[in-house]
């Protein structure tokens, strides 16, 4: 049987391991708002060139291919990290609400494999 976090003092019901989870989420729904977020999509946006409703395209900048916003995310030049207790919580939100220097807008492809390259780091 897996092991489980202790409960969470605050709400019992919760485990550790859920409350962290709860924060990063919150967190992270504050950051798909963030200026800076949307200053980076800017930065890599041009007037689309072919037909349709499409006004926009992106550049990634990994593989400099254009595409439509729904195929491009922005990524966090430096990874967040994990968020699993008080301590990480200052630099994990440091590293979220970055100046836009720290974003980059790439590919859904592109995006895929930094991650996974940032995995088979840890």
């Amino acid at each position: 049987m897996a092991k489980r976090t202790p409960p969470w003092p605050a709400w019992p019901k919760w485990t550790e391991a859920k409350w962290w989870a709860y924060l990063r989420s919150g967190l992270r729904r504050m950051y798909s708002r963030w200026p800076a977020r949307f200053e980076a999509l800017k930065n890599a946006k041009r007037p689309c060139e072919g037909k349709g409703r499409q006004k926009f395209e992106y550049q990634c900048n990994k593989c400099k291919e254009w595409f439509p916003q729904k195929e491009v995310e922005v990524n966090h030049i430096i990874p967040c990290g994990s968020l699993k207790s008080w301590e990480e919580l200052v630099p994990f939100t440091q590293k979220l609400f970055c100046h836009v220097d720290g974003f980059e807008v790439v590919c859904k492809p592109c995006h895929k494999e930094i991650t996974r390259l940032q995995k088979d780091e840890k």
